[in-house]
């Protein structure tokens, strides 16, 4: 049985597209209908943290970490693979911080997340 968050990640994600289910993990992955997100104009500064994510077990569960960490406000762009278990997230450090983007990913997935330690700030936008 899926939890609720899953569900309610598997939904927000769906709307309008086919979701795959893995069978293992129960995460899903978005696999037509998709639109690409449309980022507005970025703050000034901009922040990368870097996280690593544990509890993946699939190839589902990096598209899972990647629309939920999407969904915290202040967030930018995300990139996680399974490979590495590495999560990097742009952020404005105005609006959330490393530890709030940890703890959010945590309780919408289930996922561990750890913060590693050379996370930057980049004044100017830049990466």
């Amino acid at each position: 049985m899926l939890s609720s968050w899953k569900v309610t990640l598997l939904f927000a994600a769906g709307v309008g597209g086919a979701a795959v289910l893995c069978p293992l993990c129960g995460a899903g992955l978005q696999t037509a209908g998709a639109q690409p997100a449309q980022v507005g104009l970025q703050a000034a500064d901009t922040a990368t943290v870097r996280l690593h994510i544990s509890k993946m077990t699939c190839g589902s569960c990096p598209a899972t970490a990647r629309l939920a960490l999407k969904r915290l406000p202040g967030v930018y762009s995300a990139t996680v693979t399974l490979d590495d278990s590495l999560g990097i997230v742009r952020y404005d450090p105005r609006q959330v911080s490393p530890v709030q983007i940890a703890a959010h990913l945590t309780r919408l997935t289930g996922f561990g997340a750890t913060i590693l330690p050379d996370t930057t700030r980049t004044p100017g936008g830049g990466q």
